[in-house]
């Protein structure tokens, strides 16, 4: 990468998985990176992070040779706390001049390298390595990081304006746990705290609606984790051009960040009042 543009939101993408997972899959295909984060290591786990990237807007030179011409891709697993070191040389290296991202084999583990190179004072070059032990997913693996069906929503609506969305989320996180998402076909999206105590509703009205499925209802709503939607919604730096939010009535509320160059889908499951 040689973009400053395209090397910072790198950074932001790849620190949103990292925060948000204690470990991640990186799929590598000739046209495509992915990186995905389950809800749990066991083999039935939902996904909670999918996210695409397109080579071709990220990286100047690219190149990659897979497991064979017919699976010609690579999986890789890394621990989220290995990145951390890496992402903050990055931070601090705001003038690379380039990163480059590489596949090498060490002798305790194959790691992901990250050349970074810095300028110096002078017309010469200072080159940052740092090196992220990685797992290699076998091929009888694979079927198990498969990119999520499409969703059928009840009702989806543009997200209003992500870091007022994120203020008041942290705030009715001091009063509870859990918050009940209700959105209309009308494009109106409230958040909902109850306790025994008080009862708080923010508002968002006049948000286009993206879809509603035909013969179903005319609203929808989930409850869901206040901590995990916050932690997600702190990552509005990677400025997409669109949030859109899937409601499915009970089960599900699915984020989905749109961008010429990348989307990322997070999955939030419904809870079950008890």
């Amino acid at each position: 990468m040689i973009d400053p543009n395209c090397i910072k939101q790198f950074i932001g993408i790849l620190g949103c998985m990292t925060k948000l997972g204690k470990s991640c899959i990186l799929r590598i295909t000739t046209t495509d990176l992915y990186f995905i984060v389950r809800e749990s290591q066991t083999i039935s786990a939902s996904p909670l992070i999918w996210c695409a990237l397109d080579e071709g807007h990220f990286f100047s030179e690219f190149g990659m040779e897979g497991l064979s011409t017919v699976d010609n891709e690579i999986y890789l697993e890394f621990v989220a706390e290995n990145v951390a070191r890496t992402l903050s040389a990055l931070k601090v290296s705001g003038t690379a001049k380039s990163v480059k991202i590489k596949l090498t084999k060490k002798l305790s583990s194959p790691c992901l390298t990250f050349e970074i190179d810095l300028p110096s004072g002078t017309n010469h070059s200072r080159l940052v390595v740092h090196d992220i032990p990685v797992h290699l997913v076998p091929r009888r693996l694979w079927n198990d990081y498969l990119e999520p069906e499409a969703m059928d929503p009840d009702i989806s609506v543009h997200m209003p304006q992500l870091r007022l969305m994120k203020s008041i989320v942290e705030r009715m996180k001091n009063l509870a746990n859990m918050a009940t998402i209700h959105v209309t076909s009308e494009g109106l999206l409230t958040l909902t705290v109850e306790t025994e105590a008080v009862s708080v509703t923010s508002h968002f009205d006049n948000l286009h609606v993206e879809k509603k499925s035909i013969g179903k209802e005319e609203e929808a709503s989930v409850t869901i984790e206040l901590k995990r939607l916050s932690n997600f919604l702190g990552h509005e730096q990677l400025n997409p051009q669109k949030v859109v939010c899937d409601v499915l009535q009970s089960k599900l509320m699915h984020l989905n960040f749109l961008s010429d160059s990348y989307t990322l889908q997070y999955f939030l499951p419904g809870i079950n009042d008890q």
